[in-house]
């Protein structure tokens, strides 16, 4: 057995141990953060609903909904502390400078910073949100637990890896070659790619899920709640989970279009019909925002293709109008016939539109121009591309004149 080639498969295992000991310490930081973050702005919002709607004591009706270990302070604009459920007031300096204070107050509406209380001494996860007239800043003990080292994933995780590296050993004794540089390459690059597309997935199901966690349990830890806070929290924790079901239906079409191609059949259809049915599901949202549809495309123009994608790229470039083009504007649809093989489609509207130099990567799975605070999964424009794709033909976004953005496709006219 080639001593090196041991020493050098040990120096990977510890090194892979360190590197998952590692990410797996900087995940529970950050996913401890995302929660209480998420759970300090709930309290946030209901410690400013009670002050607006309070009519006896401020602070007992802030106390009577917080749970014990929640610190709130209440400041003014400038810094001044005006409330604090752990301190005495008199006692406390301006807090103009604490970071959480300035994020707030520097166009973010809302700041989060971890660090030592200089009240206590204890480390604490602050978020501070500006309502106006007041701030309210609530406050969490942040203690990161070594338990994960003990949980079943992680256990499973170290196993995995070092059968893994077993593994490698018996395919090196048993086969005694290694693949061709351009195989490697080309198997790292589809590793890199599913580890990258399993990461975004991962963190855009974490959002939602976390945001109906804290809802539901600021529900659970306060059951004596009022019934228009807690009316509020379901509605909230229900977009939620309508937010989540979207997410989980294109995540599943793009596998499907990516990964089992086969199972797509195509068949002859008028893509009239399939338009129609498209706007006649957001009516009312195209209604309610003044949106004006000119559908130009032909009854009878045919294609054959596969409906439920056919029908998934318009689903995703009326919702992507409806979304982010504003109110008041004008959709066209239209269609210029068959040539050299292909139906030349297109897909406009007079929106808001794109900046040029935005336009190649509005494709991508998960981008949003706005970043993650922009509605949607970030998936829309990645389907109708695969779509299109699937369809043997190519799409093309562009500006409109004055202002807008147009989308050229074409699809095989087999």
């Amino acid at each position: 057995m080639n001593r090196k080639l041991l020493l050098w498969l040990s120096g990977v295992l510890m090194v892979f141990t360190l590197m998952v000991l590692a990410v797996e310490l900087h995940s529970e930081h950050y996913y401890k953060k995302e929660i209480l973050e998420s759970k300090l702005e709930i309290y946030a919002d209901l410690v400013a609903e009670t002050i607006n709607g309070c009519k006896v004591n401020m602070a007992d009706s802030i106390i009577k909904v917080m749970p014990y270990e929640v610190r709130v302070s209440i400041l003014l604009p400038g810094g001044k502390v005006i409330y604090d459920t752990k301190a005495d007031i008199e006692t406390l300096e301006n807090h103009l400078d604490r970071p959480e204070i300035q994020s707030c107050l520097e166009g973010n509406d809302h700041g989060c910073f971890i660090r030592e209380s200089e009240t206590s001494g204890d480390r604490y996860i602050y978020y501070a949100k500006n309502y106006g007239g007041f701030i309210v800043r609530t406050a969490l003990p942040f203690r990161l637990s070594r338990s994960f080292l003990l949980r079943p994933d992680f256990v499973m995780l170290m196993a995995t890896a070092i059968f893994f590296m077993l593994a490698v050993l018996a395919i090196f004794f048993i086969s005694k070659r290694f693949s061709n540089e351009a195989e490697q390459h080309t198997n790292r690059s589809l590793r890199q790619q599913k580890h990258q597309m399993t990461n975004n997935i991962a963190h855009e199901l974490r959002t939602p899920v976390t945001s109906i966690r804290g809802y539901l349990e600021t529900l659970v830890s306060n059951p004596g709640i009022d019934d228009e806070h807690r009316k509020l929290f379901l509605d909230r924790a229900y977009n939620q989970t309508l937010r989540l079901s979207d997410l989980i239906r294109d995540i599943s079409l793009i596998t499907k279009m990516e990964e089992a191609p086969q199972l797509l059949k195509k068949e002859y259809m008028g893509l009239r019909p399939v338009v129609d049915e498209v706007l006649e599901e957001f009516s009312g949202k195209l209604s309610s925002q003044g949106i004006t549809v000119r559908n130009n495309i032909p009854e009878e123009l045919c294609l054959k293709g596969n409906r439920s994608l056919i029908y998934a790229l318009y689903r995703n470039l009326v919702e992507n109008s409806i979304r982010y083009a504003g109110c008041g504007v004008t959709m066209e649809l239209n269609a210029y016939g068959s040539a050299d093989g292909f139906l030349h489609l297109s897909f406009s509207d007079t929106g808001a539109g794109v900046p040029p130099e935005l336009l190649d990567r509005i494709f991508e799975r998960f981008y949003r121009i706005g970043g993650e605070s922009f509605p949607g999964s970030g998936l829309g424009l990645s389907i109708v591309r695969n779509a299109v794709l699937f369809h043997g033909g190519h799409i093309k976004a562009s500006t409109v004149e004055p202002h807008g953005l147009r989308f050229d496709f074409d699809l095989k006219d087999e």
